[in-house]
């Protein structure tokens, strides 16, 4: 496994760093949190699962990426997508290279009470541990996947969030959209730290499509009726494991 970043300097006493278990998470759930500055700068967007081989199928079928469209490619494309985003927010991209679920299993499990791989919990709060000291950050943030339909990427990266020391950083988690929003903050430790309007839902939409290569009209829609929902808010959570 490894991390790919741009040059910056690591003697930074603070930040937050925003980790996404897939190219897309975050600007789903996060954007105006970022544009608003809730939490201090400098910003990261760690990206766990790096390697995948999913596109949405309908893009996929499409002039520009029919060719060549394997899992290079795809991983490629991917990642390109992170760094427009990242640039567009001023984010310092982390790319780690683990496999996503389609990749390791050869298909996606969304059970919430499927058992989840402790080898690869342990290997995502590795470099989520190692991220934290180097950068030196105070903060992270991480979907909070809590519905009957939750992706098993974003369930690894929550345990490996939630096993973390609370004494390392302040962990933060957000609405993990598309797939569920948070209704009962409580039961999971969950205190509202903070939320945000979202100015415009089209506005999102704009950010959205950076991600070209993901975005299909389940999650557009997803979107939009999760943030009504939210009586047009993002929200943001801190964890209490106590």
């Amino acid at each position: 496994m490894k991390i790919m970043e741009n040059n910056i300097s690591h003697a930074t006493p603070r930040g937050t760093i925003f980790i996404q278990p897939h190219s897309d998470d975050m600007v789903i759930s996060s954007c105006f949190l970022m544009r608003k500055e809730i939490l201090p700068r400098p910003y990261y967007l760690l990206t766990v699962f790096g390697q995948s081989n999913w596109i949405d199928p309908i893009k996929k079928k499409g002039r520009r990426y029919r060719r060549n469209i394997d899992e290079t490619t795809i991983t490629h494309i991917r990642k390109t997508e992170d760094e427009k985003f990242a640039k567009s927010f001023g984010l310092t991209l982390l790319f780690s290279d683990l496999k996503d679920c389609l990749l390791r299993n050869g298909e996606v499990y969304f059970q919430p009470n499927k058992k989840l791989e402790t080898k690869l919990v342990k290997q995502v709060r590795t470099i989520i541990h190692d991220s934290i000291k180097r950068y030196k950050v105070e903060n992270i943030v991480a979907p909070f996947p809590s519905g009957r339909k939750q992706h098993y990427d974003h369930r690894i990266v929550r345990e490996a969030v939630k096993s973390l020391p609370g004494t390392l950083c302040s962990r933060f988690f957000v609405d993990d959209i598309p797939y569920s929003r948070i209704t009962n903050p409580n039961k999971f430790r969950l205190h509202l730290f903070a939320q945000t309007k979202v100015d415009g839902i089209n506005e999102k939409f704009c950010s959205m499509k950076v991600y070209d290569s993901q975005m299909c009209k389940l999650f557009f829609d997803q979107v939009e009726k999760i943030t009504k929902q939210n009586q047009r808010h993002e929200r943001l959570f801190v964890f209490n494991n106590r």
